[in-house]
């Protein structure tokens, strides 16, 4: 996710400030997209110690090294009382952040990977501690990467991350199934790819772009009869439709979600 934030930043004309990247496993991480001159590498939080303090830092770890990650940052100096800490972290809530760093502004925010391509969906949440600048820049940053909103409490966080967290690995798995049944019925893997990714970049753009909402654009393309109602029988069907099994999907995301923050 980490990444994928950082792509989108870059890519972005609101967000101009340097940035500076430390990731252990340089090696690893893909540069390819990130041909920025504002943007730094470094392999060790060590190499900027007592060169410079963050007015912001962005976490964007496994979440099973945050008390690692959060106490390099506290013993090399890189905060002082001014540093707004965001943190991307999945399961980590910010009462355990403030045990380890202390009193400081810090930020939960729960992007998803669409903010690559400046199309995410974050929300965000801030402890006690935020000042009206602090909410400011968060803005700033996730607006320059798609939409925002924040929660009114932390633990709306565990079903935002159900719904929108893996919102996308839900469609892509829907795409999946359109290629597959597509074969299925005699259409060659390429143009079977061509129809299932098309079906959702174009509904999506239709969703986005007409100011529509999707039961109305649902209606007007289901004529009386027609094979598209055929279709939505199935799909719409209370028992085995696809809006219980969507809701058991979510219900069974959000319970994992709140027992990663439970053992965390």
């Amino acid at each position: 996710m980490g990444s994928g934030l950082l792509k989108g930043i870059v890519k972005s004309e609101k967000f101009e400030s340097i940035i500076d990247v430390i990731e252990p496993n340089l090696k690893d991480f893909s540069k390819e997209d990130i041909k920025e001159k504002k943007v730094n590498f470094y392999s060790d939080i060590r190499e900027k110690k007592d060169i410079i303090n963050y007015n912001l830092i962005i976490v964007a770890t496994k979440p099973n090294i945050c008390e690692e990650i959060f106490n390099d940052l506290k013993n090399n100096s890189i905060i002082n009382d001014k540093t707004l800490i965001i943190s991307i972290l999945a399961g980590i809530r910010i009462g355990k952040i403030e045990e380890i760093i202390g009193s400081v502004s810090i930020i939960r925010a729960m992007p998803n990977i669409a903010s690559s391509v400046l199309e995410g969906m974050t929300a965000l949440i801030g402890n006690k501690t935020i000042s009206p600048n602090d909410i400011m820049l968060a803005d700033l940053i996730f607006e320059s990467i798609g939409e925002k909103i924040w929660l009114e409490n932390e633990t709306q966080m565990d079903s935002f991350t159900a719904i929108s967290g893996s919102g996308p690995a839900y469609f892509f798995y829907f795409t999946e199934c359109i290629k597959n049944i597509a074969i299925e019925e005699g259409f060659t893997e390429e143009v079977s790819s061509k129809i299932s990714k098309q079906i959702i970049i174009g509904s999506g753009k239709l969703i986005k772009e007409s100011g529509i909402d999707p039961s109305q654009l649902k209606e007007n393309v289901t004529s009386p009869n027609g094979t598209t109602e055929a279709g939505l029988r199935i799909l719409v069907d209370n028992e085995t439709g696809l809006l219980k099994k969507l809701r058991q999907t979510i219900l069974e995301a959000k319970k994992r979600s709140i027992e990663i923050s439970d053992n965390n």
